[in-house]
């Protein structure tokens, strides 16, 4: 049959040609120790086992090889004669041919192969191979041939006299069993070849047979496998393709050098793969037809699938090293009849070479579906002998019952081919070369607080999905989840560069998501911890029934794989309540401290009342250091939020300092405050923590802090007057009446706690006083810059009404106030004397 004949016959798979592939090295080694014992009872017949035909005295011919190649109308026979020549001079070949003769008398004549037919003589002590070739009828079996020597001796009736046959008992062995190396002749070069492996693949409707041939060239000359054919032969005769890979394509083998062919037949599952044959096959010129080489059995013995167990590795073989492949893990999230699965892959360099790994696909099957999955970080990648490389496969599949039913396919390549640069490349097929039976799942639903396993090639991790918390900010609202990641090594790790995702139910967002990793130097060591923040901004009005967080790891420029993804049912994660008097800790890597609250007040004014909060935060790291800005929002019994405005210190603090920070709203006058908290976090600004000059455009790590709001005693006295940090003692104090109006001089102590840094402070002294008619008269006191800090300091100031101007005797009111943000409270008073003399003389 044509070329063409034995591809459309075979059901090709030539697009498999320039493919990448790798293939299993166990099967034909099963099946050899499994039959070891049969064959050890009864050992087989082969071709070797069989007499010689004398054509002379001394001299012999033996049949050392035979194929029949099936094609569509006829079949090929191939033979090959050794001529054993032990006389003493040169035997001359042309004296002698060949044919055929079947056992109801059919006689057919032959041809030595083109490679064959300037062969003439064999010198002494010498032998010489010669294969012919003829078309016989179908249905011929080896056992039906008889394979006669002649001589040509024109003194005989028909010139031919008869020296002998050669006959194939039905009980021989044609084909070299499973594992065991055939001497072969291609292209005048001795070769010694073996089927190392075989796997069977059943996807669908189709049968991929994989095989791994290993051929050593023996002779002396380069063999080119551009020049061969390989084909599988079913026990009835039925030819299929089997195609190299791109690695096994066109490979030239230099003498004395063995390599190994990966080959891959596509086979309808249909057809029986019991006792199927591989066969090597050239093309010859002169019968414009494909003949066979070299048949060898490749031991399969049923159709089931070569899968490979859970916690088992598979090798494959690239490029002649043994890489050794397996799955470490799995995880699933299931949604709304989705299952993402993020499978880790191992590949590792068991030989003594540099393998730069093709661009494998993946598939996920299920019986006669499949399901593309993607992977990450095989593009270029190459394995150093002994070393182990991981990579993620990750997709999305239908939520299945039959789970158990499931395995990874791991395919060849899909790439492109042209023969010209002005030629569109052709995107070729992909197909399987291995099965991986999925082991348990990772579930990633309802993990918050479970620490889940992370291996990769930069280490393996411990990561737990602490908290997704809904957080009040601006016109709506943030969904800030904190993921904590620890290195389970025993060396220094390395964190990728992180992007963050969210999906609500079956939407991803669309608003552009933060993400905070509170270890800049992306080292972890052994047993350290880092936090992970991914940040969204919401509709406060958005509800959602599951949600779903994702790592990304940046692979390149604009390109990610998953890292590690979470999803979560139901409400996102409470407050953490702190009561008052308890310490708020913030964990953050390099700004570790805490919070406690110090104060809570109302102050009432005209229009509105203003809550106000002092918290003491404490630097718990062991150096100078710049603590975390920080956002907040007061939170009502009715769960209604005030966003608060916040002052803090904005330099460095020195180790197990302490600050104040205050906190601010403006809330409706006459609002009740009871049983409220502050929701207090770390500030953010474009994916890292807030500088100290920066605007927050979101917040981390929130806890509600519980605020016992209290009332302001006004002192009746001007000693001890606190606006904290400071404490004002006002020493002396008189009213000089003349006829502008009134000078109020006083002498005054005016201390700062420096146990406390401070920021921008943010209140002033509103001094007043009150005439016995009612008149009002206020003067505003910057502290630090009016009023100085230290002792035995003189303040003074006029009021300029000539309300005073008859004012001679008795006392006017004086009153202490605590203005902030223009609302004040009264916090001291006294009534003072007027007097007409200098109080200083």
């Amino acid at each position: 049959m044509s070329k063409a004949k034995l591809v459309v016959a075979s059901l090709t798979v030539a697009a498999l040609v320039a493919q990448s592939g790798s293939y299993i090295v166990d099967a034909a080694a099963k099946t050899n120790a499994t039959n070891a014992k049969t064959q050890t009872q009864s050992a087989v017949k082969t071709l070797s086992n069989l007499s010689a035909v004398k054509i002379t005295n001394n001299s012999t011919v033996k049949l050392s090889n035979v194929n029949i190649l099936a094609q569509e109308n006829e079949n090929v026979l191939t033979y090959t004669l050794t001529y054993q020549n032990n006389d003493k001079k040169a035997l001359n070949l042309v004296d002698y041919w060949t044919k055929v003769k079947t056992k109801s008398g059919t006689i057919y004549s032959v041809q030595a192969i083109g490679t064959d037919k300037d062969k003439k003589k064999v010198v002494p002590g010498s032998s010489l191979s010669v294969t012919y070739t003829t078309k016989i009828a179908k249905g011929l079996k080896y056992s039906d041939l008889n394979f006669i020597l002649i001589k040509w001796n024109f003194s005989l009736p028909g010139y031919e006299q008869h020296l002998g046959s050669i006959n194939v008992p039905s009980s021989y062995s044609i084909a070299a069993p499973a594992n065991t190396t055939q001497k072969l002749k291609i292209n005048e070069n001795t070769v010694n070849a073996k089927v190392t492996s075989v796997s069977v693949l059943g996807l669908g409707d189709e049968n991929y047979v994989n095989v791994s041939l290993y051929m050593q060239n023996a002779g002396f000359k380069t063999l080119d496998s551009s020049n061969l054919k390989f084909i599988v032969q079913t026990a009835s005769g039925t030819p299929f393709a089997l195609n190299p890979d791109s690695l096994s394509s066109k490979v030239q083998i230099l003498p004395q050098e063995s390599k190994t062919l990966n080959l891959i037949a596509k086979v309808p599952r249909i057809v029986n793969l019991n006792n199927m044959l591989l066969m090597i096959v050239q093309n010859e010129e002169s019968l414009k037809s494909d003949v066979g080489l070299a048949s060898m059995n490749l031991g399969i013995k049923s159709n089931k699938n070569s899968s490979t167990e859970v916690a088992k590795e598979k090798i494959l073989k690239i490029n002649n090293s043994s890489i050794a492949t397996s799955i470490e893990s799995i995880s699933r999230n299931q949604s709304f009849g989705e299952s993402a699965l993020s499978i880790q892959f191992a590949l590792r360099n068991k030989g003594d070479k540099v393998v730069t790994v093709p661009a494998y696909a993946f598939d996920i099957q299920i019986g006669n579906k499949s399901y593309p999955l993607s992977a990450s970080g095989l593009e270029g990648m190459t394995l150093q002998p002994g070393s182990e490389q991981i990579i993620s496969v990750d997709g999305s599949i239908p939520v299945v019952s039959n789970v158990e039913e499931m395995e990874l396919i791991l395919k060849t390549p899909t790439e492109s081919d042209s023969t010209s640069p002005e030629q569109p490349a052709v995107e070729t097929n992909s197909y399987p070369i291995a099965a991986y039976k999925l082991p348990e799942y990772t579930e990633m639903q309802y993990a918050v607080g479970e620490e889940k396993t992370v291996k990769n090639n930069d280490g393996t991790y411990g990561v737990t999905l602490d908290s997704i918390q809904k957080l009040p900010w601006d016109d709506g609202n943030l969904l800030s989840t904190k993921i904590t990641i620890t290195n389970k090594g025993v060396k220094a790790a390395k964190l990728p560069e992180f992007v963050g995702t969210y999906k609500m139910d079956l939407t991803s967002l669309n608003s552009s998501v933060q993400l905070v990793n509170t270890n800049t130097t992306q080292i972890l060591g052994p047993g350290e911890k880092a936090s992970v923040y991914v940040v969204a901004n919401v509709p406060e009005s958005v509800k959602f029934s599951q949600l779903q967080v994702q790592l990304l790891q940046k692979t390149g420029t604009d390109k990610t794989s998953n890292w590690i993804m979470f999803s979560n049912y139901g409400k996102t994660t409470d407050f953490k309540v702190v009561a008052d008097g308890s310490y708020n800790n913030l964990d953050t890597a390099g700004k570790k401290a805490d919070l406690m609250t110090r104060k809570t007040y109302l102050y009432k004014g005209s229009t509105n009342d203003i809550i106000y909060t002092e918290l003491i935060m404490r630097n718990l790291e062991d150096k100078q250091n710049r603590l975390s800005q920080l956002s907040g929002y007061f939170q009502t019994d009715e769960g209604h939020y005030y966003k608060a405005d916040v002052s803090q210190v904005k330099t460095t603090v020195g180790p197990k300092a302490a600050s104040v920070v205050s906190f601010s709203a403006k809330v409706p006058k006459g609002t009740v405050v009871s049983n409220w908290n502050l929701v207090v976090g770390e500030s953010i600004t474009e994916n890292k923590f807030t500088d100290a000059e920066g605007k927050p455009t979101g917040y981390v790590n929130a806890n509600a802090m519980e605020l016992n709001l209290e009332s302001r005693d006004i002192k009746s006295t001007l000693k001890g007057v606190e606006l904290f940090p400071y404490t004002l003692d006002v020493r002396e104090i008189e009213g000089r009446t003349n006829s502008s109006g009134l000078e109020v001089k006083m002498k005054y102590d005016l201390k700062r706690d420096l146990t406390f840094e401070i920021g921008e402070f943010q209140h002033k002294f509103v001094l007043e006083v009150v005439d016995s008619s009612g008149a009002r008269f206020e003067k505003e006191v910057e502290i630090e810059k009016d009023m100085l800090v230290g002792s035995n300091l003189n303040f003074s100031f006029v009021v300029n009404d000539l309300i005073f101007a008859t004012s001679r005797s008795g006392a006017f009111q004086f009153s202490i106030y605590d203005s902030h943000q223009g609302v004040k409270t009264k916090i001291a008073t006294q009534a003072v004397p007027y007097v007409n003399t200098d109080l200083h003389n």
